[in-house]
């Protein structure tokens, strides 16, 4: 029984086995079959694809040896559409394209707006592009034929600049016509410049240079021709520079300066006590005084001095006949010796003119080489020594009051050149212990105060009376003898420029 089922199972075993087996050799001949026939499908289809791409690649050279004649789709030259022409359509297209320019010439007007002053057309001037063919063609042939299939949605444009001809001749009467380019209607510009001073405000300023309308006319033809070679459609004669510009601007550096330092000069006031008198100096006067061309001002040192001499003349009373009451009430008109006010000219035109520069503000008397005992005409003052020579009597004032009066003897009258001379003088100086000197004399004194060169006051110890009739015949060398004590008292109250009255009547 054991054995039986040990054969069956055996038997079962087997059977899988072999079944096993048939069905891999079945798997195995299965593959080979389909390998086959995809191989035949494959090779189908490659021809298929060939046939395809053989079709396409003959359309696509078709297309392309059409353009190597054509300009491809949306090939635009100067803004027209030239899709699939050939060059010699093209060229016509060029061709009409010249006789269509225009060139807009730009200027502007006074106040610097733009405007147009006229327009140039291809007709007026015989205006054409040369050789457009040739154009064309070299165009063409630069060209890729075979993009043309990339040209179906793009867009290319060429602006393409041809050689112009033109009659120059014209040209010119083009541009004569025009009213902007004739002189009759042109306005030069001017240059910046400093105004006049104004009293009103007290100075000068800047006045803005103009721009004007005047044009060169060589320039703009040059400008103009340039610009048609070139193709342009506008020209701007400001931006080209035609226009004549003024050469002086406000802003100049040099102008400027010139301006600032006139208002300096105008800006200084100068008030003078002049004797008493007071003189203003100011913008008002000083204007009168600069000399300028714009760039290098000067202050006319000339009109200064006439100025300073001016006031001189009117103001100094050194040298002038002065009217004078004696202590007897007699009024009598004497000459002038060395006494008074007298300005030194040249040194106050150095210090007026050195004040003009600096712009100063200030109160200030002229420079002096003489001065009176008190301002005014009246300069003389209430402090002075009367020497009456008619009377040979000497009052000595102080303050309006006689403090001592005294005999003297004057000049001899009877001796030539010895006369005291009559006038107002200004004590030079005094000093004490000098010895006087002459053609044949040589005296010593104790006291010696002169007052007109080498006459003067001073002792004279040795005469024992003074007064009377004496200078008449036995009268001095023309200086004033005094008593000793009365000198001595005197040389107490004088000083340097202490006014000194002689006269006869």
């Amino acid at each position: 029984m054991e054995n039986d089922n040990k054969e069956l199972k055996e038997e079962t075993t087997k059977k899988e086995a072999d079944k096993k087996e048939t069905e891999s050799k079945e798997e195995t001949k299965q593959p080979v079959e389909e390998t086959a026939v995809q191989k035949k499908k494959s090779k189908k289809w490659i021809g298929i694809v060939a046939a395809v791409v053989a079709v396409i690649l003959l359309a696509y050279g078709g297309v392309a040896i059409y353009y190597q004649s054509h300009f491809l789709n949306h090939t635009y030259i100067n803004n027209s559409d030239c899709s699939n022409m050939t060059a010699t359509e093209v060229a016509a297209i060029m061709d009409q394209q010249s006789q269509q320019y225009s060139l807009q010439i730009l200027g502007r007007d006074e106040n610097g707006v733009q405007e147009e002053i006229g327009t140039i057309t291809a007709s007026e001037i015989g205006m054409y592009w040369v050789d457009t063919l040739n154009a064309a063609q070299e165009l063409l042939d630069r060209q890729n034929e075979f993009l043309w299939i990339e040209m179906l949605w793009s867009t290319q444009n060429h602006d393409v600049v041809q050689g112009v001809s033109y009659d120059a001749d014209k040209l010119q009467e083009q541009l004569a016509q025009m009213p902007a380019l004739q002189n009759k209607n042109m306005i030069a510009p001017e240059d910046a410049y400093i105004s006049e001073y104004s009293e009103k405000n007290k100075n000068y300023e800047i006045i803005p240079e103009t721009m004007g309308i005047e044009l060169n006319n060589n320039l703009v033809e040059e400008v103009v021709s340039t610009a048609i070679m070139q193709g342009d459609t506008t020209v701007d004669l400001e931006e080209q520079g035609c226009y004549e510009t003024a050469k002086i601007t406000a802003e100049d550096a040099a102008l400027v300066k010139a301006c600032d330092t006139m208002n300096k000069w105008v800006s200084a006031q100068i008030t003078y006590d002049w004797n008493g008198n007071k003189v203003v100096v100011d913008g008002d006067t000083i204007h009168e005084w600069i000399q300028t061309d714009n760039k290098d001002p000067q202050l006319d040192e000339e009109a200064i001095e006439e100025f300073v001499a001016e006031q001189a003349k009117e103001y100094d009373t050194y040298g002038k006949k002065r009217k004078f009451t004696t202590v007897q009430g007699i009024e009598l008109t004497l000459p002038s010796g060395a006494y008074g006010w007298k300005t030194d000219r040249e040194e106050e035109v150095k210090e007026l003119t050195a004040s003009i520069e600096k712009g100063e503000n200030i109160d200030k008397e002229p420079v002096y080489s003489s001065k009176g005992a008190q301002k005014g005409s009246d300069d003389i003052g209430n402090s002075y020594v009367e020497i009456d020579l008619t009377n040979q009597h000497l009052y000595l004032f102080q303050n309006g009051s006689i403090v001592l009066e005294t005999d003297f003897v004057s000049g001899n009258m009877s001796k030539a050149g010895c006369m005291t001379p009559p006038g107002v003088f200004g004590l030079t100086y005094k000093t004490k212990n000098a010895v006087l000197r002459g053609a044949d004399y040589e005296t010593p004194v104790n006291y010696w105060m002169p007052f007109n060169g080498n006459v003067g006051m001073h002792d004279a110890t040795w005469r024992g009376s003074f007064g009377g009739t004496i200078y008449l015949t036995s009268g001095s060398h023309g200086c004033v003898n005094l008593p000793l004590n009365m000198a001595a008292a005197i040389y107490e109250y004088v000083s340097t420029g202490f006014p000194v009255v002689c006269y006869y009547y």
